[in-house]
């Protein structure tokens, strides 16, 4: 009995980018979610990303938060980077569902930026735009062999055992229905979720669970600085709006999360209200790390009243148990 009221701790969600490392574990008891854990540590500016210097830098961090993080074991779910993960939205014959993968591959080999023989692929039917046609709108992503081997090197060198390797659209997707859209009449509603990043900024669609559309886009905090880059960030996102409604037959998107800490550049902010009034639909920021309960005996590398951090990803890797979507090593 005492051991059923135990909180459980989910894997470590570790979130690497070219520009940084963030690691989070997420903690359940029962009935809320809490952090357990959380650490973000900044590339040094003298390191290529990508390179050998910056992926022994990467499992030296790692290394160095698991010793003295306040993390629980060494289970891990780590991500597939933005840049290297493929992503394209297909439309198959609903004849060919018996042999969906086959008839993914197919459709989508030649469009790899990387060896297809080597390629790692997993695909979602999108059941909510497939209904009542003769073809099943599927999303398909996918990573080169290599890429995933060269991360799962950097784990393997700090020490950790990774469960499995998580896909960004699916890490977002689990932050937003565990920490924004709880209530049951919340299921039905198609949002757009829109996360910045260092160099780029991904753009994914989904009614409560179910990934419908995933994209990412070449800008990031880095070029939003310069001249008017957000205005043209906000027109992507806004094409891509477009383009989600013509493949689904004109679903319409209900809201929009801007996932982000509170302390993020006002002028990004106005400009996200502003799509969302030409979208005619709410817009809100989706602030992680405020809608989660803190244990205080953590100590956290980041001040919540002042934080312009987006820790959804790192969140809803560790939160990736509760789903089933990933790629298996």
């Amino acid at each position: 009995m005492f051991g059923i009221l135990k909180k459980h701790v989910f894997p470590i969600g570790i979130d690497l980018s070219s520009s940084y490392l963030k690691m989070a574990q997420i903690g359940y008891d029962g009935k809320r979610l809490s952090l357990h854990a959380l650490r973000f540590v900044e590339r040094p500016g003298d390191l290529e990303p990508g390179t050998s210097g910056w992926q022994r830098w990467a499992a030296g961090a790692a290394k160095e938060i698991i010793r003295d993080g306040g993390f629980k074991g060494r289970d891990v779910v780590a991500s597939i980077p933005s840049d290297d993960l493929f992503i394209d939205q297909i439309k198959v014959p609903r004849s060919a569902a018996k042999h969906l993968d086959e008839a993914v591959l197919k459709a989508v080999a030649s469009k790899f930026p990387f060896d297809a023989s080597n390629a790692m692929v997993q695909h979602v039917v999108a059941e909510h735009l497939s209904e009542g046609t003769n073809e099943l709108n599927v999303l398909v992503m996918a990573a080169g062999r290599q890429s995933v081997d060269h991360h799962l090197a950097i784990y393997e060198s700090a020490g950790l055992e990774v469960r499995s390797i998580g896909i960004w659209p699916l890490a977002l997707t689990n932050s937003y229905v565990n920490f924004f859209s709880r209530r049951e009449s919340e299921k039905e509603i198609v949002a757009l979720l829109m996360d910045i990043g260092s160099r780029h900024s991904n753009i994914a669609i989904c009614r409560h669970k179910d990934i419908l559309f995933a994209r990412m886009i070449p800008i990031g905090y880095e070029q939003i600085g310069q001249g008017e880059m957000v205005q043209r960030l906000v027109a992507e996102v806004d094409a891509c709006c477009h383009y989600f409604r013509s493949i689904s037959g004109g679903v319409n998107i209900q809201r929009l999360v801007f996932l982000s800490g509170h302390s993020v550049d006002r002028a990004i902010c106005e400009k996200v209200a502003e799509l969302g009034q030409r979208l005619q639909i709410s817009a809100q920021m989706g602030d992680v790390l405020a809608a989660v309960e803190v244990q205080e005996i953590y100590a956290l590398d980041v001040d919540r009243r002042d934080c312009q951090m987006d820790w959804a990803m790192a969140f809803g890797l560790s939160l990736t148990g509760m789903n089933e979507l990933k790629f298996d090593q």
